[in-house]
């Protein structure tokens, strides 16, 4: 198995670090689409990225991995599955979950070193819309934004900081809201690795029974965002 090979060579050379980072990189960039390889590659990549997993360097640079890949952009759901392809479904949600906080922590003081008037200057009614929220409301509007697909996570970060709101409001909020979404992502993508290698009929009804969820949670937060803005929610 290529994942033995991977992780004898690591061993031998000292660039390990650069492995595991380059390896769920390039598994985050490729998206979910990465899943629909060829059984055989598929194998040795998710053989690959468990090997590397185990290895006790590993966390801590999975999170930073996480945090950089977040900040420029990545799509949360598919760190989510690469972490949960090397670490497992429990370790892969909390080391995302971590850098999902580390990453809103970094976002929220960059804007508050930029100020009110940057947003003004640069963002859109949407951003405008979510700021005074956050400026009245900020624990809740913090924990409910992170529920449904509205702006992206790091310029809420931003128009977080650029308020007057408490930092442990923000992040509080944050880490509560953010929990029934990415754990949901992780089992879902676990689900889906499973049922890509063979596990049968269970996986893919928990990959569907997660999507389900993942739709609820979905409706019933815009739903509330709705009545909380007045209008529609900010996308």
């Amino acid at each position: 198995m290529i994942g033995q090979g991977l992780a004898a060579a690591l061993k031998r050379h000292p660039g390990r670090a650069a492995g595991l980072a380059a390896l769920i990189a390039l598994f985050s960039l490729g998206g979910f689409a990465t899943l629909l390889l060829p059984a055989e590659t598929l194998d040795r990549l998710l053989d690959g990225l468990a090997a590397l997993g185990r290895h006790p360097w590993a966390p801590p640079l999975a999170v930073l991995v996480f945090v950089a890949l977040i900040t420029l952009g990545t799509p949360q759901a598919v760190l989510i599955a690469a972490l949960v392809a090397g670490f497992g479904p429990w370790a892969g949600f909390a080391y995302s979950w971590i850098g999902k906080i580390l990453a809103c922590a970094l976002g929220f003081a960059i804007g508050r070193r930029l100020g009110a008037g940057w947003v003004d200057r640069h963002a859109g009614p949407d951003a405008a819309i979510v700021m005074d929220e956050l400026a009245r409301h900020g624990f809740w509007t913090s924990a409910a934004i992170r529920l449904v697909p509205t702006l992206p996570s790091i310029v809420i970060n931003l128009v977080a900081g650029c308020t007057p709101m408490r930092f442990r409001d923000f992040i509080a909020g944050t880490a509560v809201g953010s929990v029934p979404k990415m754990a949901l992502i992780a089992f879902a993508s676990h689900a889906a690795i499973l049922g890509l290698s063979g596990a049968g009929a269970q996986a893919w009804i928990t990959l569907g029974g997660a999507i389900l969820l993942l739709v609820l949670i979905g409706v019933i937060g815009r739903g509330w965002m709705r009545r909380r803005f007045g209008t529609k929610p900010p996308v």
